[in-house]
């Protein structure tokens, strides 16, 4: 397993500027390109990737009580899970005076409508926790980020996106009609500790954001 950085001391600062930046078709995923920035002379490059911890506004804040989202066809008693989390695409990025704080915070919102169904984030904030590791086929000196975010949805939004996911458990054959990017997720819940977070990188996530709050 690749090693994962969380030392702030240790991760590449992508906010700096002077930064090249880039979007590449990546062998994991040829149909797409990605945005990447890349030092002038370090030469290092990293992918910019975000992931969103959601609570209900309006609620006591509970770090540990927020929105997940389960891999389409995948057991939800295994571990499918995950907070509404993306890769940043080229297309994310075509303006160049925007800065990478302002981008990242655009993608993670796109990634939060698509994969949980929430069209706007009340109080979206960057923790200031960042992940940063490569996968297997990375060139050398070729990296990825996750920058963790955490915000809020109004009741009105949680109930709308909880009424949608209960369309696509009753309506499975017009779900396949959506385009991929909307047919990524199938359920949503709350996290609790008998969730089971998917993949390499969710779990990490999760332990940063929770020992975040914690005493």
């Amino acid at each position: 397993m690749a090693h994962i950085i969380t030392d702030k001391n240790k991760i590449f600062d992508v906010f700096q500027p002077g930064l090249i930046r880039g979007s590449e078709r990546l062998p994991y995923s040829p149909k797409k390109k990605y945005f990447y920035v890349q030092h002038p002379t370090e030469g290092w490059r990293v992918y910019l990737r975000s992931a969103c911890f959601i609570h209900e506004l309006y609620k006591p804040f509970d770090p540990k009580k927020f929105l997940v989202v389960k891999r389409t066809d995948a057991d939800p008693t295994k571990a499918s899970w995950e907070p509404p989390k993306g890769q940043m695409e080229g297309k994310d990025a075509r303006d160049p005076k925007k800065s990478i704080m302002a981008l990242l915070r655009e993608n993670i919102r796109r990634e939060v409508e698509e994969e949980a169904k929430i069209t706007y984030i009340r109080e979206l904030t960057h923790t200031g926790l960042v992940l940063q590791s490569i996968e297997p086929d990375f060139p050398p000196n070729t990296h990825f980020q996750y920058h963790i975010f955490s915000g809020y949805a109004h009741p009105a939004q949680l109930m709308s996106s909880f009424d949608v996911f209960k369309w696509i458990q009753e309506y499975p054959e017009e779900f396949k009609k959506l385009q991929s990017d909307q047919r990524e997720k199938d359920a949503i819940r709350w996290y609790d500790d008998s969730v089971k977070m998917m993949g390499r990188w969710s779990p990490t996530l999760l332990h940063l954001y929770v020992n975040l709050f914690s005493p």
